[in-house]
């Protein structure tokens, strides 16, 4: 299968020329640029940046600026903002291909995704986050699942407390939840977590349902999983659809006047979610035919094992007598409305577009999101704090992470267009910058290229 050729970018015009990163410990400048510091809904113009050990050592207006002796100065007409978070990301296994585990992480990263959250763990995993935290490879920063909680992997309440003992012994960041669990595993699993402090997110199995989840203290509800069942009522009392379905079969039987209701009961649970739209418009949505998402950006770094299986997927759900155009519209048309509801009641939103799956490329498919958040009804800047600040409440870490603020972490995104009017600029990175180490243009289109031969070869 033949693919498009990435777009041509912008060249990055810096005081560099090696393709290598530049290491954390040597300072570098961002001088007379302009930021967007996620602070406020404001880009600074004339602002410089000073970066110092992988850490923001100092910003605020160029005029105010004190030059470090021997530092790297970078100049342009850019704009720095914080590099984005895929909160719902996956990290390939080892069995499929060690090669394509690493390119996946470098996927990520040079779309400016800086930090993922990996959400069907390996023990490899544990390895690789502990290599991207050290620097020893090209990677975003991650945070992992273990391998999931599901019908499959769990046979009673009592093998489900030992999983969870297990895991958070083994150093998991959180639990991944997977469909198919019966109530009193749930509880189980919930009770065990909530006891030694280990997040537990993802699915929720029909047994459990919505309301059940957000009182055990679910930590993320990814791709908005059961809230079609809480708005069809008792229209949801049915055999559970196929996993992507998320309640595609629901979609005429839904009572709008429950989305505030869903939206307020999250909020006051303080369960975040990760809506994942894009998969589901992917999958579902009539105007996205087969031809254009194969040529979609990021396509071409994909195997073609993988984009011929995405193809057949596609081709069998909307070929199946379930499938109705109509009713599909009407699905992803809740789905914004249930976004942007959650957003309105302050329930906290996190960007995740699932990559890599079904024509979603690791990074380049978050950009995607992004834009898919924006026409759900949240401003570019709503939509760019799913990515940013908002995950950095998230982790509980909002004096370090998602924002270009002294002391923070110096995990970067340049762009060459104003990020609040461009929503997607996947065509528009300028570089990255990754615990210090920069990634100029030249860094990222070698890296990319060196992907697109090994898928090709």
């Amino acid at each position: 299968m033949k693919y498009s050729v990435f777009p041509v970018f912008v060249a990055l015009t810096v005081m560099l020329s090696s393709c290598e990163p530049l290491a954390p410990e040597a300072s570098k400048v961002f001088y007379d640029v302009n930021v967007l510091t996620m602070e406020e809904n404001e880009v600074q113009s004339a602002y410089t940046v000073m970066i110092d050990e992988g850490r923001i050592s100092w910003v605020g207006p160029t005029d105010d600026a004190v030059m470090p002796d021997d530092a790297e100065i970078i100049e342009g007409d850019y704009y720095i903002m914080p590099g984005l978070a895929e909160m719902h990301a996956h990290i390939p296994s080892p069995e499929q291909n060690g090669d394509y585990m690493e390119d996946a992480l470098k996927l990520y990263l040079s779309q400016g995704i800086t930090t993922i959250r990996g959400m069907l763990g390996h023990e490899r995993h544990l390895e690789l986050r502990e290599k991207a935290a050290d620097g020893d490879i090209t990677s975003p920063r991650i945070f992992t699942s273990g391998p999931s909680f599901s019908g499959g992997s769990v046979d009673d309440p009592e093998q489900a407390r030992e999983m969870v003992r297990e895991q958070y012994e083994a150093g998991y960041d959180l639990l991944k939840l997977h469909p198919g669990l019966e109530l009193d595993q749930f509880e189980a699993i919930a009770d065990e977590a909530n006891e030694l402090g280990i997040e537990f997110s993802g699915h929720i199995s029909l047994d459990v349902g919505l309301e059940r989840s957000l009182e055990a203290g679910q930590g993320t509800i990814d791709h908005l999983d059961r809230y079609m069942e809480f708005l069809a009522g008792d229209a949801a009392d049915r055999d559970d659809p196929p996993i992507i379905y998320f309640g595609y079969d629901l979609a005429h039987d839904i009572d709008e006047d429950l989305i505030d209701e869903a939206a307020r009961k999250t909020a006051e649970a303080g369960t975040w979610n990760v809506p994942t739209n894009t998969l589901l418009e992917n999958v579902f949505h009539p105007d996205y035919d087969i031809e254009t998402m194969q040529d979609w950006p990021g396509m071409e770094y994909m195997p073609e094992e993988m984009v011929q299986n995405w193809t057949e997927y596609v081709e069998d759900v909307r070929a199946g007598e379930d499938y109705d155009p109509e009713q599909a519209e009407r699905f992803i048309e809740i789905r914004n409305e249930l976004t942007a509801a959650l957003h309105e009641h302050n329930a906290g939103l996190m960007l995740g577009a699932d990559a890599p799956q079904i024509f979603n490329p690791p990074g380049f498919s978050g950009h995607r999101e992004l834009e898919s958040l924006v026409n759900a009804g949240l401003s570019p800047f709503e939509a760019l704090q799913t990515a940013t600040s908002s995950v950095g409440t998230y982790l509980g870490e909002e004096t370090e992470t998602g924002m270009v603020q002294q002391g923070f972490r110096a995990d970067l995104l340049v762009l060459d267009v104003n990020p609040l009017e461009s929503i997607p600029f996947h065509d528009h990175i300028s570089g990255v910058v990754m615990q210090g180490n920069f990634y100029d243009r030249n860094s990222l289109d070698e890296m990319l290229e060196g992907i697109r031969e090994r898928v090709n070869d």
